[in-house]
This record gives C-alpha cells, sequence and structure tokens, in this order.
C-alpha cells in the first residue's frame, strides 16, 4: 500500500524509462520492503526540501552538497543496477531477468567541489539477513564445491577463481573485479572458508558495485549504505562484521529510517505523521 501523496510520482516512474520491478506483495502490503522503501523515499526524494531533509538528517554522504536533478530520473532511482555500462548483464555481469545485483536507491548528487557522485542504499524493513550466496545455496552445487565454499579463503579464491561455483558456471564477474578491489577487503575475518558465502554476500556485492562505478570513472564517489527500520538489530552483526573486513571503509555506512523522517517533520508533517503511524506503530 503506497501512500496516496506519492501514487501519481510512482506512476509517472513506472511508465518511464527508470521504472522497478515490484516485489510479489508489494503492491497490497506496507510491510512488505520494496512498498516501504518507496514510501519512505519518494516523499523526500520529490520535495523541494530534499537536499536540506538528507543534510539535516546527519546521514548524507560526506561533502553532500545536492541533489543532481539533471540525472536518473530527476536525481534519483529504484533497483539501479547501472545497465548501460557493461550491457543486459551489469557492472558484476550477474544480471538476468530474475536475478542480479542492484541497490534498492540510487541518488546522484553534488559534492561541494560539484563533482558528480553516487549514493547506493539498500533498505531492510523486518528482514533478519542479507541474502547469502545463491551459488553457495544452489541445488546444482557439488559436494566438492560446497566443500570450496567452507573451506577456501579469500586468498585461495583470488589465486583460483574456479573454486567458486558462481566464477566457474555462471561466468559472474566478482572474481576478476576482485583482483583489483581485493585491498579494499583485507581488513580482519575471523571465520573460515569464503567470507561471502554468508549474509555479507549482498554486502559484497552492492559494495563491488559502487567500487567499479568508481573505477569506470562514472562517478567521482560512490558510497553504499543500508538504511533500516529503527527496531531492526538482527542485521548489525553481518554488518559489523563487514566494516572489520573493509578496515571501516567511510565507502559503507549505515543508518536508521527514522533520522530520515525526523529530519522532515517540519518540511511533511503530513507523510512523516503518516508514515510513523504505519511503519513505527506511533499516533
Amino acid at each position: 500500500m503506497l501512500y496516496a501523496g506519492i501514487r501519481p510520482v510512482v506512476k509517472d516512474i513506472q511508465a518511464s524509462s527508470f521504472a522497478y520491478k515490484p516485489h510479489l506483495a508489494a503492491s497490497s502490503h506496507v510491510a512488505s520492503s520494496q512498498t516501504a522503501c518507496i514510501n519512505l523515499f519518494v516523499p523526500i526524494l520529490e520535495s523541494n526540501k530534499a537536499d536540506q531533509i538528507l543534510i539535516e538528517s546527519g546521514v548524507a554522504p560526506k561533502g553532500f552538497a545536492h541533489i543532481d536533478r539533471e540525472q536518473l530520473r530527476k536525481g534519483y532511482c529504484f533497483e539501479y543496477w547501472e545497465s548501460s555500462l557493461k550491457g543486459s548483464k551489469g557492472l558484476l555481469g550477474d544480471h538476468s531477468p530474475h536475478a542480479g545485483t542492484d541497490a534498492d536507491v540510487a541518488i546522484a548528487y553534488r559534492d561541494k567541489d560539484n563533482k558528480l557522485c553516487l549514493w547506493l542504499i539498500e533498505h531492510k524493513l523486518t528482514e533478519q539477513e542479507f541474502s547469502t550466496c545463491g551459488g553457495y545455496r544452489s541445488k546444482g552445487i557439488s559436494e566438492s564445491e560446497k566443500i570450496n565454499c567452507t573451506t577456501c579463503s579469500m586468498i585461495d579464491l583470488l589465486n583460483d577463481h574456479k573454486k567458486c561455483y558462481y566464477h566457474k558456471h555462471c561466468g559472474y564477474y566478482y572474481w576478476n573485479i576482485m583482483d583489483a578491489q581485493s585491498t579494499f577487503f583485507n581488513g580482519n575475518y575471523d571465520g573460515t572458508g569464503c567470507p561471502f558465502r554468508g549474509g555479507m554476500n549482498q554486502l559484497w556485492r552492492n559494495q563491488m558495485m559502487a567500487l567499479e562505478l568508481e573505477h569506470c570513472a562514472a562517478f567521482a564517489d560512490v558510497f553504499f549504505s543500508v538504511v533500516t527500520h529503527p527496531e531492526n538489530t538482527f542485521l548489525d552483526n553481518t554488518m559489523n562484521e563487514f566494516r572489520e573486513l573493509t578496515k571501516n571503509s567511510h565507502k559503507f555506512f549505515d543508518f536508521k529510517s527514522d533520522s530520515l523522517v525526523n529530519a522532515a517533520v517540519k518540511y511533511l508533517p503530513d507523510w512523516t505523521n503518516w508514515y510513523k503511524k504505519v511503519y513505527y506503530g506511533m499516533e
């Protein structure tokens, strides 16, 4: 169920080249994470006070100056994967009509030096974990390949990409990209085997997309964030693990959705009252 005030905007988005694919329950249920994401970001990003809200919320990337309305659709879009750069498979080579890495929200903006930058955001509502590795879960994976997942370190996989199911059978670019970007992920990891077979998989893929967008000079800086419901703490352990692996890089950070909502109260009172009632149970 969409907030009534944004239905015409969403209709316009869906008629544009930036249309997103609605999830199964998205049109009828506010508890759909996708619906919650649309309900959170469209009112803010369509507002003429969007820049002030993002800055005053304290969650915008360092150096954020203003949204570049000439980019994407009025400066933002949903389910971003930059299909124009490397064809239909996307930057990571994993896109198909049914799967692939994308960011729930992308915001194009100018920094204080007027450089074009991008902010990728993954939205989580009630989810208890990020997406795990589909290769590791695949019914088609052999026992020996599954053993690779649980015993091969990142260095092992960098030395032999074919030990990764996705590289060997699907031709995804993950480990080719990691050849150039592995130093970003060479912090501490206490586990054994591939660090990315569990919940860090989704964070890793989104972060690689951000790094690749910088590498191909599409944007001067690309930041990746996760926004969660204020009462959702299930994801904290995985995000903390990811922070350790990435040496607390400023390129990744998380925040709570109420930071945005509270910053918007004086600019969008009707919407913030509705959002707080629906998603936070506040009257």
